[in-house]
């Protein structure tokens, strides 16, 4: 099946969408939380949010966040979030949105790119696109609420 598929820059139009797909990457997530998320994200300049519409509706999103690294020179961007709703994927969405990051970040001076994924059985088929993509598996992450935060 062939889509038409158009990646643009996001929108609060697009918000009851993101929802949608926040819940499909396995975080539950209300609409109010993902409009005051979204509020913080778009009012940001380090970061950008990608999506790809199908037939007037959001059917994936990738967000990208910029930095600059201790390790080594130059600008970073950070994919956050990669999703595509489940009813199209292996149907080339994914690799169009990170193929739209990879513009996105040569137009900002970003030189290099990565993204985290969890070490879960449902993450296999990710992990090998994004091998397929050319990223190569790196370094294992770790999260934790500061001290202060922690019994909130």
């Amino acid at each position: 099946m062939s889509l038409n598929v158009t990646i643009r820059n996001s929108s609060t139009e697009d918000l009851q969408d993101m929802v949608i797909l926040m819940d499909q990457l396995g975080y539950p997530t209300t609409y109010a939380e993902m409009k005051e998320r979204y509020s913080h994200i778009a009012a940001d300049s380090n970061f950008a949010t990608l999506v790809a519409e199908v037939r007037g509706r959001v059917v994936g999103l990738i967000g990208l966040q910029t930095s600059y690294l201790y390790e080594k020179n130059g600008r970073h961007c950070r994919i956050m979030a990669l999703i595509v709703h489940d009813q199209f994927r292996s149907s080339g969405i994914g690799r169009q949105l990170i193929e739209a990051a990879e513009q996105w970040a040569a137009t900002h001076g970003v030189d290099s790119i990565s993204l985290n994924s969890g070490n879960r059985p449902d993450r296999e088929a990710a992990h090998e696109f994004y091998q397929q993509m050319g990223f190569t598996a790196g370094s294992t992450g770790f999260s934790k609420k500061p001290q202060a935060l922690q019994h909130n």
